[in-house]
């Protein structure tokens, strides 16, 4: 859950190699966390976004109006570009089996075969304007889009059909995501405005939810699905109810400034919100609403992405300094030194679904693959 601008990223993963786009093969090495390969290559994806495919062996990058596919172990390419003249391009997403990638921009929403780099149907009509945003289902076939029409609009993936079309926000959407089991649908405004759906009846759950002050800069399910979190410009993280849309508790509080990026633990009762203000990240047991230890502090600029190892024992985070951090969050302790070499602010960090590699992906148009420590099994 991010806003279009962190969507937008550059967010490339690649098996044992540190890879740069704006700088040529043969540069010097950079910096990198002890046994990583420095070697690095080339590869598109400076105005574009990242997919990875659930097995995490493949993954998807945008950029000169196309789609490229890259294995992970070598970042050598995976056939032949997709969507070419396309126009604008704003989401990526594989399916849940990986069997399809869906597409979406200025001209709508297309779904191909990565395995054979054509199209899976004509391309999904409906959208008055620009798609920002496509999620697949995780628990079947059914995929989501929002768009500046302001309508969601579900489709079952497998056939091309539309199911069904949301209607209720009165503008222009920025994000959409699904609870982990399907039932439940969350979209975001641009502005400050988020809306729970019902993905089995298309009916909206409960009344418009207000994150103030806005922007919404992020949103997510718990993996249980019993709580629904967002995050705006304020230093509050807000709960609520997917069931009912009632508020779950008083908002955490915690820090200052905005709270650019929360994620909800796969492995633990855990969620990692960020404080803009003073740098820092606060963990948070989802059953008490207390916050667990103190502060991971260390960063010296606002913390833009994390994201929790498959098994909750690892935290991933990037910031506006440059820097990749990895945090145990049993003890609050760093894993390590900071893994350094983005000139810039870091956009997006990943941890491989095995749990040996953290990817990081900067403002600099530079993409990093750093090596798990291997007392840190994820």
């Amino acid at each position: 859950m991010t806003t279009k601008r962190v969507r937008r990223v550059l967010a490339a993963l690649i098996g044992l190699l540190t890879l740069s786009v704006a700088t040529p093969a043969h540069a010097a090495p950079q910096p990198g966390l002890a046994g990583s390969d420095p070697a690095r290559r080339a590869v598109p994806g400076v105005d574009g976004l990242i997919a990875l495919r659930p097995d995490g062996k493949v993954f998807a990058t945008v950029s000169d109006d196309a789609v490229r596919l890259w294995t992970t172990a070598t970042g050598r390419r995976a056939g032949a570009p997709l969507a070419e003249g396309a126009g604008p391009i704003y989401s990526i997403a594989f399916s849940s089996d990986g069997k399809l990638l869906a597409v979406a921009g200025d001209r709508g929403v297309s779904l191909w075969d990565p395995a054979t780099g054509k199209p899976s149907g004509p391309p999904l009509t409906g959208h008055a304007g620009p798609v920002r945003s496509v999620v697949f289902s995780s628990a079947g076939p059914l995929m989501a889009t929002a768009g500046d029409d302001g309508t969601v609009r579900l489709w079952n993936s497998r056939t091309g059909i539309l199911v069904r079309t949301l209607n209720g926000h009165a503008g222009a959407l920025q994000s959409v995501v699904f609870s982990r089991d399907g039932s439940r649908l969350a979209t975001a405004e641009a502005g400050d405005t988020v809306r729970l759906w019902q993905t089995g009846t298309g009916r909206p759950i409960g009344e418009p939810l207000t994150v103030s002050p806005g922007p919404v800069y992020a949103m997510s399910f718990s993996p249980d699905g019993h709580l629904f979190a967002a995050s705006g410009g304020g230093n509050a993280v807000r709960l609520w109810n997917p069931a009912t849309g009632a508020p779950a508790g008083e908002p955490l509080v915690a820090g200052s400034g905005p709270v650019y990026t929360l994620t909800f633990s796969l492995g633990r009762k855990l969620l990692a919100t960020s404080s803009g203000g003073d740098n820092t990240v606060h963990l948070w047991n989802t059953v008490t609403r207390r916050p667990v230890g103190a502060p991971l502090a260390g960063h010296t600029g606002p913390v833009r992405a994390m994201r929790f190892s498959k098994n909750g024992k690892l935290l991933a985070t990037g910031s506006d300094d440059g820097t990749v951090r990895l945090w145990d969050p049993a003890t609050g302790s760093l894993e390590g030194a900071p893994l350094t070499g983005h000139a810039g602010r870091v956009w997006a960090v990943r941890i491989t679904p095995n749990g040996k590699r953290v990817i990081s992906a900067g403002a600099d148009g530079k993409v990093r693959l750093w090596r798990v420590p291997k007392r840190n099994p994820a």
